[in-house]
């Protein structure tokens, strides 16, 4: 299976191991470090758009993770990142005014370790005005769907309460018996659940309401031939997927705006590959 956008990093890193020389003019080669695979999720309802910056040092650290709106992740994904201790800062990237010199802002200062050959989010959640905004990182432990796909859900941010997950046909289906998936607390995921591939969407509502918070039918996907691989969504069996669960952007603020909570869908992991390696 393919983590998604993984191949950028492998070619970035057999980019750089013939990128310098010697003084006798003979390559050199680079010695990849021990390396953790790591993505960001911007979900501050307050503020503008926010930029990662890994403060230690440059080598083998992602440099995509900027200007990611409100429900946005960084870009590329997953990225290699050096394993360790590392520390790194979120600051606001002014999408009004790039002109003006010092617009940024810290937004959070954090020292985490990353084990190798581990896969993490960094999720940026609370609010940025009230003193609730901060850093949570999970590992993302995948399973292995086969033929069927896997779907969990995150919620996303602090205001919404628990919620409850119903995977249903359309996003016009009734909200009725119980979830898919139950109870999700605020900043957690749920467990992934397995099922056949077919069209779904996601409704949510508050944990033990039948009140829809918000609802979006799921991505259906690419079907792989041997001249192109598949790409992951709802019909193809071995995708891996989390639903993202937001709140409403705040009245007045420069986060991407919604007038109610939203549900976006992130493909955790690609389906095999059916072309030739």
């Amino acid at each position: 299976m393919r983590i998604s956008k993984f191949p950028m990093f492998v070619a970035a890193l057999a980019l750089g191991a013939v990128g310098c020389s010697t003084d006798d003019g003979g390559p050199t080669t680079t010695t990849v470090p021990p390396v953790a695979f790591v993505r960001y999720i911007n979900a501050l309802p307050d503020t503008l758009n926010t930029t990662v910056r890994w403060v230690d040092y440059l080598e083998f650290t992602p440099q995509t993770f900027v200007n990611v709106a409100y429900r946005g992740v960084g870009q590329g994904l997953y990225q290699g990142l050096k394993a360790g201790s590392r520390h790194f800062k979120v600051f606001t990237a002014d999408v009004v005014n790039y002109s003006t010199a010092g617009n940024t802002s810290v937004l959070a200062d954090e020292t985490i370790s990353f084990e190798a050959n581990k896969y993490y989010t960094i999720l940026f959640t609370g609010y940025a005005r009230n003193g609730s905004k901060k850093i949570v990182v999970t590992e993302d432990v995948m399973p292995a769907p086969g033929t069927n796909v896997a779907l969990r859900v995150l919620n996303a941010n602090t205001g919404l309460g628990s919620i409850d997950a119903y995977k249903l046909a359309t996003t016009a289906d009734a909200i009725a018996g119980s979830p898919t998936l139950a109870a999700v607390a605020e900043q957690k995921y749920s467990a992934y659940t397995t099922f056949a591939p077919g069209a779904f969407a996601i409704r949510t509502a508050a944990a033990g309401s039948t009140t829809a918070l918000a609802s979006t039918a799921a991505p259906a996907g690419t079907a792989g031939t041997t001249a192109v691989d598949p790409s992951a969504g709802a019909t193809v069996g071995g995708s891996i997927i989390t639903a993202m669960v937001f709140p409403a952007s705040v009245v007045g603020s420069l986060a991407a705006p919604s007038a109610a909570p939203s549900v976006v869908y992130l493909m955790d992991k690609q389906p095999p590959r059916t072309t030739s390696p």
